[in-house]
């Protein structure tokens, strides 16, 4: 989730929490201080991944807003929470519902942007970001900006924004740590391994401990080879916050160093993640269906999940899942169809060029192959664990 201006006190929102329900206990119909809890809880699920803040956000933002709530406020809380469930129609009717409210606001233009994007409507995503710059330039601007780059193909002006982002500042620790993180993931996605890791130290220098940062470290490590480095960062960030994603990369190291017995335990444990996530509104299809197809899972299922994904929200991403769905599935001819739709920004995506390298493979085509493979790995030569020894072997 893309952060908003940081809605409550620095560093210290459990703090800001506990103390919102003490208020709201004590003054039940405080409509701005359920208001004021309702964000507290997704900034808390932002810092913890714990999907349980999730309806206690909805319910304490519902009822703000029967008791004559900020309206602007209220719509623009729904937005983001729609979105960090992956309910991307709701989060852009929400924005919208802010919208007519401030026509001129650069908090809804976040929201409308972020939701626009995950829907595949870039061009109105673009606009409403290039709106919330010139507003009201700040890490939350800068950061979108960044991503704008990226899906455009302009990674190193992607990794400039991201600069600025960081130089803005904000006053809230976690905000400032994830943007450091996210330079730090732009710099490994083109090839700046060291750069990478200086971004991810600087994180944890702004915030010890922090997860994502914890992780990043653990990708430097796998990417060098150093597999018990990185299944220590990873086991680190997971004791933390057990994050899908980094508990897939887990199982990947020890896979990839040969303990399946370890790999295993972790994939294993990546179910019960997904089924805490969709039982608290959490839409997952996505996700769950590329972990299977990359784990060589059920893949009819996956791209049944992956279908559905890209219909719910088209964006590139569910493209190149869904296009990776078909190339298991034997459609080849279908996922090169979709495969271009996923590249069509002109993004520079290692992962997104390799699946465009073996769905041409599949096809018949070799010399496009190896050209898509190639650029893969031109881009980033660390950019699979799984997938980066096959494209350099197929690549010759």
């Amino acid at each position: 989730m893309l952060p908003l201006e940081a809605p409550v006190s620095p560093d210290n929102t459990a703090a800001e929490v506990a103390a919102l329900e003490r208020k709201v206990a004590a003054e039940p119909d405080d409509a701005e201080a359920l208001v004021q809890l309702g964000l507290a809880y997704q900034q808390r699920a932002r810092e913890t991944a714990d999907p349980t803040y999730y309806p206690r956000s909805e319910a304490a933002l519902r009822r703000g807003l029967r008791l004559g709530g900020d309206r602007l406020t209220i719509f623009t809380g729904l937005a983001s929470l729609a979105a960090s469930r992956h309910r991307f129609e709701d989060a852009l009717a929400f924005a919208r519902h802010a919208q007519r409210l401030a026509p001129v606001n650069a908090t809804v233009d976040a929201v409308l942007g972020d939701a626009s994007v995950e829907l595949g409507r870039y061009r109105q995503a673009f606009a409403a970001f290039d709106r919330m710059a010139r507003l009201k330039p700040s890490l939350a601007a800068y950061v979108r900006v960044a991503y704008a780059r990226e899906l455009l193909g302009r990674p190193a002006g992607g990794i400039d924004a991201m600069r600025m982002a960081v130089a803005a500042g904000s006053g809230n620790a976690e905000n400032t740590a994830w943007t450091l993180t996210q330079l730090g993931t732009l710099e490994f996605d083109t090839g700046h391994v060291e750069a990478a890791t200086r971004a991810y130290r600087q994180a944890l220098e702004r915030l010890p401990g922090y997860v994502h940062a914890l992780a990043g470290l653990g990708r430097v490590d796998a990417a060098r080879g150093e597999l018990l480095r990185a299944a220590s960062f990873y086991r680190r960030a997971i004791a933390k916050v057990p994050l899908p994603q980094y508990v897939i990369a887990l199982g990947d190291v020890e896979r990839v160093a040969g303990r399946e017995g370890a790999a295993r335990r972790a994939y294993a444990l990546v179910g019960a993640i997904e089924r805490l996530f969709r039982a608290n509104g959490v839409r997952t299809e996505l996700e769950t269906a590329l972990f299977d197809l990359d784990h060589h899972r059920d893949v009819r299922s996956a791209l049944t999940r992956a279908r559905a994904a890209f219909i719910a929200a088209p964006s590139i991403n569910a493209e190149d899942v869904l296009a990776w769905a078909l190339y298991r599935n034997g459609n080849c001819v279908a996922a090169e169809r979709h495969s271009s739709r996923a590249l069509r920004l002109g993004t520079r995506d290692a992962l997104k060029l390799f699946h465009r390298g073996m769905i041409e493979r599949c096809l018949g085509h070799a010399g496009a192959s190896r050209a898509f493979l190639d650029e893969a790995l031109a881009i980033n030569p660390h950019f699979s664990l799984l997938y980066a020894p096959t494209a350099r072997r197929l690549a010759r």
